[in-house]
């Protein structure tokens, strides 16, 4: 049986809530990118309405975004090594 330490164990566990954490910020700033553009095809929110919608679309989103999907590659990165 393989004896798990528990430094890895903790290291690959936050490695996969940061990259789950990362991908749904980037995910959440494209998706209100998207909608915030009335010339979109894609439009489904409501193509009968003239505005865009009022949501703030924080670039901070993805600057945060793209750092926790760094940060959790490093802790699996360390993970691996730790095994």
């Amino acid at each position: 049986m393989v004896d798990v330490n528990a430094v890895a164990l903790v290291s690959l566990l936050l490695g996969l809530a940061c990259f789950a954490m990362g991908a749904r910020l980037l995910k959440s700033a494209a998706a209100a990118r998207r909608a915030a553009r009335p010339d979109d095809p894609e439009f489904v929110l409501d193509p009968t309405r003239e505005d865009p919608p009022d949501d703030e679309i924080d670039d901070d989103d993805l600057e945060r975004g793209f750092m926790l999907l760094v940060f959790g590659g490093l802790c699996l990165l360390f993970a691996a090594i730790s095994f």
